[in-house]
C-alpha cells in the first residue's frame, strides 16, 4: 500500500467509482465502470504533497490488471521486472507488498527462517506465522526482500504485520522490539533508495518522522484511524483500504475525504476489483 491534491479538491469529494481487473469476479461483486483517469504521481511527491487524494490501486492476488488508470500501484515485491516496468510504462508509481513480519509458506525464502524464530500461526491465515522480529537471521532475510524489490524496480515498500507485540506470537515481542525493527527496515529501504511506509496503527506515532507515507486497513471500522492523522500532519500520505463494495462509498468517501486519507475500497481478497473516491477517480 500519496496525497495530491489541493484540500478544496478532497474536501469536494461526492462521488466514486467503481472498477475492477479482467480475472477474478466474486459472487455479489458490483458491476464495472470503466477505468478513470488520473494523474502519475511520481515517488519523490510522496513526502513533500500536503493530502492524499490520489486515485490508487492494490492488488495482490489474482492475475495483475496493469490496465487500471490511476497514479499508484501496490503489488507484491514477488511481483516480476518486467510487469512492475510495464507499470512504469503507463506511468504508475510502484509500491510493492512486503509481509516483514511474517513467514508466509509459499514465498521462496520460506525455509530461510530458522525454526526458532517462527512463531504462531496468525489468526485468519494459517499457511502464515509470525516471526521474531530480534531474531538477525530474520532481519537478514528481510533485507535481502528489500533489496530485491529495489531490483525489480519498486519505488517504494509497504512494511507489513510489525505489530508482533500485539498479538500471541509465540514470542515475548514489546513495541519497543517492533520499533526498533521497523526501523531497521526502514533505514534499509531508504538505502536502498526506496520510498517506504508501514501499516501498524500503533507504531505509526512514533515512526511518522521516518516513515515516506503510511497505510492503513479499515481503520473506519476499528476505530483506529486518528493514529495516522500525525502523518497528515506531517504532510504524508496515508493509504486507506476499508473492505466493501459501490454500495459503502457514499458513507465511506465523506469519511476518508474528511479526514485528508486516500480511499480505496476493496474485496478481502484484495483481487483487481476497486472502488475508489475523490476528482481523481472520476468523483464530482
Amino acid at each position: 500500500m500519496l496525497r495530491f491534491a489541493l484540500l478544496a479538491l478532497v474536501i469536494g469529494v461526492a462521488g466514486c467509482d467503481g472498477t475492477t481487473g479482467t480475472l477474478v469476479k466474486l459472487v455479489g461483486a458490483e458491476p464495472d465502470s470503466s477505468p478513470t483517469a488520473a494523474p502519475h504521481i511520481d515517488a519523490g511527491a510522496v513526502s513533500s504533497s500536503p493530502l492524499s487524494a490520489t486515485a490508487w490501486q492494490i492488488q495482490l492476488s489474482g492475475t495483475l490488471d496493469t490496465t487500471i488508470d490511476v497514479g499508484w500501484y501496490e503489488v507484491d515485491f514477488d511481483t516480476d521486472a518486467s510487469t512492475i516496468a510495464a507499470l512504469h510504462a503507463r506511468g504508475r508509481t510502484v509500491s510493492c507488498y512486503v509481509s516483514a513480519g511474517t513467514d508466509e509458506a509459499w514465498r521462496d525464502d520460506s525455509a530461510d527462517f530458522p525454526a526458532s524464530a517462527v512463531g504462531n500461526a496468525l489468526s485468519d491465515y494459517s499457511r502464515e506465522h509470525w516471526v521474531d522480529v530480534r531474531d538477525a537471521t530474520v532481519r537478514s532475510v528481510n533485507q535481502r526482500r528489500l533489496s530485491l524489490a529495489r531490483t525489480r524496480g519498486c519505488d517504494g515498500v509497504e512494511l507489513s504485520n510489525i505489530q508482533g507485540h500485539t498479538v500471541d506470537s509465540g514470542f515475548p515481542l514489546t513495541a519497543a522490539d517492533d520499533l526498533a525493527y521497523a526501523r531497521f527496515l526502514l533505514g534499509v529501504a531508504h538505502g536502498e533508495g526506496l520510498t517506504a511506509g508501514v501499516s501498524s496503527d500503533d507504531l505509526v506515532g512514533s515512526l511518522a518522522p521516518e516513515m515516506d507515507w503510511g497505510l492503513t486497513e479499515e481503520c473506519l471500522s476499528y476505530g483506529t484511524c486518528d493514529a495516522w492523522r500525525t502523518l497528515v500532519d506531517a504532510h504524508k500520505a496515508v493509504f486507506m483500504i476499508e473492505y466493501g463494495s459501490a454500495v459503502d462509498a457514499p458513507v465511506l468517501c465523506p469519511q476518508a475525504a474528511a479526514l485528508g486519507f486516500s480511499l480505496v475500497i476493496k474485496r478481502s481478497s484484495l483481487d483487481a476489483f476497486r472502488v475508489g473516491c475523490g476528482l481523481a477517480d472520476g468523483g464530482q
